[in-house]
């Protein structure tokens, strides 16, 4: 009579043994005085971490009492939940219906590991689809399994033993900014959108806060348009994401001539009424909008890609390389979170203005005496011996 193989041998770690499948598995009581074993993705170091994790809640009196429950059944719990801004709720929601669900809805929470989700990346990127949309599904599912770790339902978060190859590349490719004949084709062609895309392109504004502004946020005696609040998705009019994006951005003469005569035109004149508001004077939709921003943008020839942002990253190319201003003064009038994100998003801005200024004073301290020294008549002469 033959026995079989045991399930699983010990290591020389307590409580940490190695399967009959390679992989290590972990044993300890939870919060119950129950005996749990439990697989762990990664070596044999990760697998004494993870136990270490795990008995260290135990002994501090926090709840770990591996669960039954399913995916589905926690995602929802978890969603609602949240205290989020309704935009960062809608995308959660996007990423479980559209990625996260499919996969994963009848998988017991404990079941899911390291390998599936490097498994669900790599289909992803095999479909196609951004770097920026398989982060934002990695964001969302490491959230949900980060609360489920701290409720005891599992010892680890697989998203977080990820290696650094086994997640997304963000193609970080150079932004879009329109030039002066790019501007003018499109401000021809904007039609009922001409003011908006002009407080765009000219006041640097997201388009949730283009959208949010009423007549009394535009200071056209000193100058301003004061930026408090913004327009969400269920149009309606609240708070800024963060206190840096609260600011007051200069008002330009000609954009507040065009400011101004919008509001002769339009039916919703008061202090308190929308500059760009919907047909019954609430607020503008955001997909209707960027709808008439994109016919704007297919009838003046600019090709794809062009959107409310580009808008943004055209403001921030005036301000830098056009006006030469400082980082702080771009990072005030973009609503930055610090002076770190305007660097680093305009980081090839800062240098172009920076290379090209150092380039005008080389040739001037360099060859500018030449042209001091030399008459009218004498430089037409060489040229012309030039270019015979």
């Amino acid at each position: 009579m033959t026995t079989a193989a045991p399930r699983r041998t010990k290591t020389k770690a307590p409580g940490v043994y190695r399967s009959i499948s390679g992989k290590f598995e972990i044993a300890y009581r939870d919060s119950d005085g129950r005996l749990r074993f439990q697989v762990v993705e990664g070596g044999f170091e990760a697998a004494k971490a993870a136990r270490a994790d795990v008995v260290g809640k135990v002994r501090k009196g926090e709840a770990v009492r591996p669960s039954r429950l399913t995916f589905e059944q926690y995602a929802e719990t978890w969603l609602a939940g949240l205290n989020k801004r309704p935009r960062t709720l809608d995308a959660y929601s996007y990423q479980l219906n559209r990625h996260l669900l499919p996969r994963f809805k009848r998988r017991k929470l404990t079941e899911i590991a390291t390998n599936d989700v490097a498994r669900m990346v790599a289909e992803m990127q095999r479909a196609g689809l951004s770097g920026w949309t398989i982060g934002g599904t990695l964001t969302a599912l490491s959230g949900l399994m980060r609360k489920a770790k701290r409720d005891g339902l599992i010892a680890t978060n697989p998203v977080g033993e990820l290696e650094r190859d086994e997640r997304p590349q963000i193609d970080s490719k150079e932004k879009r900014i329109l030039d002066e004949a790019e501007m003018g084709k499109l401000l021809n062609a904007a039609g009922a959108f001409r003011p908006l895309v002009a407080v765009g392109l000219f006041g640097g504004l997201r388009l949730a806060e283009c959208l949010g502004l009423v007549w009394e946020d535009v200071d056209f005696e000193r100058g301003f348009i004061r930026v408090r609040f913004q327009l969400d998705r269920q149009r309606q009019r609240v708070p800024l994401k963060t206190p840096e994006s609260r600011r007051d951005v200069v008002l330009a003469p000609q954009l507040g001539q065009v400011l101004r005569e919008h509001r002769m035109a339009s039916r919703f004149k008061g202090p308190g009424d929308f500059l760009f508001p919907a047909p019954d004077g609430g607020g503008h939709g955001h997909r209707s909008t960027s709808r008439g921003i994109e016919r704007a943008v297919e009838r003046a020839g600019l090709g794809a890609g062009v959107s409310s942002h580009v808008f943004r990253h055209t403001y921030a190319s005036l301000l830098i390389v056009g006006l030469k201003l400082d980082p702080v003064s771009v990072s005030r009038q973009l609503g930055h979170r610090n002076v770190a994100t305007t660097l680093n998003t305009y980081a090839h801005l800062f240098e172009q203005a920076k290379a090209a200024d150092e380039m005008r004073d080389r040739l001037e301290a360099g060859f500018g005496h030449l042209l001091r020294a030399q008459g009218r008549g004498e430089l037409t002469s060489a040229v012309t011996i030039a270019a015979r």
